[in-house]
């Protein structure tokens, strides 16, 4: 397991020091059955729980699970159920936090669990031997199959500042219509060769640059701005750099792009007075 001892929940989530902490042992297991499964595969999730506690990557990993965890349980921590429905946990030396200051709580919660998935997510990129690991979940292809990796992406492309992590797989669906309509100018070849790259961190300096303009085209569309003058121009800076790009340049899309509509001239046989 990534955290071997519950113990060090708190070291991750203070607010739970008054907790027993067994009773949040479902939580964590559930947890840790998620970032396995939703994120890291069991190959890469095996590297990393035997990585040492000092490991920074490992560190996220765990607060990451603690937090995952917490958040689920928050809605359960204060309330028993008895034979007459559910009562809340009465101490004599605490007041019940009100409803606002609960809600406070997860929403602080949900954005570090947010910013912790994208440090371990770039952690993990920059790190090969991780990135070999990652590629064998299934995971690794639903992740790495959009544009945006992280939620700090989507934050900054779409322009919503109020995203958290589980925006990145409600908007996953929109985000693979919005390529598919680009692929349509700069071909599915060249497409999926960009996002492989990014995935391993491969990207050249000018590939880098047309990624970042992909992301911002996709990031227009989701805004439901008029994406087409930006698509032209990241159309015309890969014909600039045709070298880097040879999936684009040996495209239909490419051919179609050259070709030239008719034109009436005056010494071709088919002229016609207008």
């Amino acid at each position: 397991m990534i955290l071997e001892n519950i113990e060090k929940f708190t070291d991750y989530v203070p607010t739970a020091i008054g907790s027993e902490l067994n009773e949040l042992k479902p939580f964590l297991e559930e947890s840790e059955q998620w970032i396995q499964d939703k994120l890291l595969g069991p190959d890469l999730y095996a590297v990393i729980a035997g990585l040492p506690d000092t490991d920074d990557l490992k560190r996220n990993a765990q607060a990451v699970v603690c937090l995952q965890a917490y958040e689920s349980a928050i809605p359960f921590v204060d309330l028993v159920q008895t034979p007459n429905g559910f009562a809340v946990v009465s101490n004599a030396n605490l007041a019940p936090a009100s409803k606002e200051r609960v809600e406070r709580l997860l929403e602080f919660v949900a954005r570090r669990l947010t910013a912790l998935l994208d440090k371990t997510i770039s952690a993990i990129r920059s790190d090969k031997a991780c990135v070999a690991e990652w590629k064998k979940a299934p995971a690794f292809e639903f992740r790495t199959e959009i544009v945006f990796l992280t939620t700090t992406e989507l934050r900054n492309y779409s322009g919503n500042k109020e995203v958290k992590y589980y925006d990145l797989d409600a908007v996953h669906p929109l985000v693979l219509s919005f390529q598919n309509q680009l692929a349509e100018h700069i071909s599915h070849a060249c497409l999926n060769r960009l996002l492989q790259k990014r995935a391993a961190g491969e990207l050249s300096e000018r590939e880098e640059r047309a990624f970042r303009a992909i992301q911002t085209i996709v990031g227009a569309k989701m805004r439901g701005e008029n994406a087409y003058p930006l698509t032209e121009g990241l159309v015309n800076y890969m014909i600039s750099f045709s070298d880097e790009f040879p999936d684009y340049i040996n495209s239909p899309e490419y051919r179609l792009k050259l070709s030239q509509k008719y034109e009436n001239k005056k010494n071709d046989t088919t002229f016609f007075f207008g």
